[in-house]
């Protein structure tokens, strides 16, 4: 079994693509400094759990579209 994302993580990620879906893309590492400039987290493993929760609802938008 996978790991569960908390409600927050996805709420946030969801917000995050909505305003900001021109800046994000399928790199990880790409998204995770967007959300470092963008939201102001306490913690390194936060924002790498957003990030990593947005570039999969990226790679799934993307898929979709082929």
């Amino acid at each position: 079994m996978g790991r569960i994302r908390q409600k927050y993580i996805k709420r946030t990620a969801l917000e995050l693509i909505e305003r900001y879906r021109d800046r994000l893309s399928t790199d990880f590492r790409h998204n995770r400094e967007v959300v470092r400039q963008v939201l102001d987290l306490h913690g390194k493993m936060l924002a790498n759990r957003v990030a990593g929760y947005v570039t999969r609802l990226m790679k799934r938008s993307v898929q979709a579209r082929e």
